[in-house]
């Protein structure tokens, strides 16, 4: 609150002059409160893993997430419903009729306009997402349906800024909201065509929209049209620029040194680097999973280190898209990049040896803040936000990298998903 309270201060705006509100953020983090909207413990982070044993209980008793959920989701610690379980068995005293459970985005909204409400993709695992009935999964637990917040899509009114909030002037229309990394997908245009996508941050967003979801059984996370304009096959990864970042300081480098030296030499690298520091979610999904360096010797040089962690972490995302494409049968001719990194000259290159493409990065690094304003124009005006998405997309930078350079890339590849098959089993 005190973080809203100082943004809405050096905002160089006049409050009486906007017409909408949008709320985006993280998501699985969990926050639970009473009925005043008060925290009634610290938030628990999609980082936090002490869920895992929950986790695994439930893979076993609820195998069939989709036809519980509605979608495709891997039972992992990031998630809320085992978080819940976790409260339950050690902190059940929270967990009462007049609590909630909300998402970081739901709580300012409730501190905005006085309602309990959530999206139906961020609260996936508490409810269907088509019905939007309590799932097998949350009757399990055996708690009071009361703890749900009201239900409904990101772009739809979840109610006026409330005469009585400290933040806004009062009758402000406020979406309903949604997650960081699918707001982002809505300014990077994926909902407006079937587009493949990577976001980068700290960790990863990559994956692809198509026209329809394929069934069955597979690793990564689905978004139904219940819950968007148009379906998406899509992962996180754990580790992408915090990686970087460690390697980084691990040797006495800059993020920005690491990149230009991966492109120092213009042969085939046998180095190659897993990003597994803390685990890896999408594909793998596995928690004690951990980062190793392979293919080194005497001959390999700071350069080679810095090729092997840069393109391990480009890696990550393509074994995600390869996934996806897979299973929703797009082949896009383009890759959309969403994220600060892809402001570079050099990283649109090196996405594009990767991924074997053409690759689009948007001007506006904040990709998640743009969708934030088309859900808010959405709520404002009633037009669909995938329309709105394709006014606010702002500059767009091209970039194809070379026949040969791809080729050098995807040899690469191909070793990091051996080595990839050697650290699962």
């Amino acid at each position: 609150m005190a973080a809203l309270s100082k943004v809405l201060t050096e905002l160089d705006i006049d409050l009486a002059e906007i017409t909408g509100v949008g709320i985006v953020g993280q998501t699985p983090t969990l926050v639970v409160t009473d009925l005043l909207g008060n925290p009634l413990r610290p938030a628990m982070t999609w980082q936090d893993t002490r869920s895992q044993k929950e986790a695994d209980l439930f893979a076993v008793e609820i195998p069939d997430v989709a036809k519980d959920f509605g979608l495709s989701l891997p039972w992992a610690p990031s998630g809320i419903l085992p978080k819940v379980r976790w409260l339950k068995e050690h902190e059940p005293k929270i967990l009462q009729k007049d609590s909630r459970l909300l998402q970081a985005k739901d709580f300012l909204l409730f501190h905005l306009t006085g309602q309990f409400s959530s999206d139906n993709w961020s609260s996936k695992g508490l409810i269907h997402a088509t019905t939007l009935k309590p799932t097998q999964a949350w009757k399990s637990l055996g708690l009071p349906n009361e703890l749900i917040p009201a239900i409904g899509k990101p772009w739809e009114v979840a109610g006026a800024t409330s005469v009585g909030n400290k933040f806004l002037p009062a009758e402000i229309p406020v979406a309903i909201g949604w997650s960081d990394a699918l707001a982002g997908m809505l300014a990077l245009e994926v909902f407006s065509k079937p587009t493949a996508f990577v976001i980068s941050g700290s960790s990863d967003i990559a994956g692809i929209s198509c026209r329809k979801l394929s069934e069955g059984k597979h690793n990564l996370s689905t978004v139904p049209e219940s819950c968007a304009p148009i379906p998406v096959i899509f992962g996180p990864t754990q580790s992408s620029g915090s990686a970087i970042s460690w390697a980084a300081d691990l040797f006495n480098s800059t993020p920005e040194e690491l990149l230009s030296k991966s492109l120092e030499s213009s042969n085939a690298h046998s180095e190659i680097f897993l990003p597994y520091l803390a685990g890896e979610r999408a594909p793998i999904w596995r928690s004690d999973i951990r980062a190793l360096f392979a293919g080194l010797s005497h001959q390999s040089k700071f350069g080679d280190i810095a090729h092997a962690v840069i393109f391990g972490v480009g890696f990550t995302a393509r074994h995600i898209i390869d996934q996806a494409k897979s299973l929703s049968g797009e082949l896009p001719s383009t890759v959309h990049l969403g994220g600060a990194s892809h402001q570079s000259k050099l990283w649109r290159d090196i996405r594009s040896r990767i991924l074997r493409s053409e690759v689009i990065s948007f001007s506006e690094s904040d990709s998640s803040s743009i969708g934030a304003a088309i859900l808010a124009a959405s709520a404002a005006s009633g037009v669909a936000p995938e329309v709105l998405a394709l006014k606010f997309s702002g500059e767009k930078l091209s970039f194809t990298a070379t026949t040969e350079n791809q080729n050098i890339a995807n040899i690469e590849y191909t070793k990091y998903l051996e080595w990839v098959e050697r650290a699962i089993h």
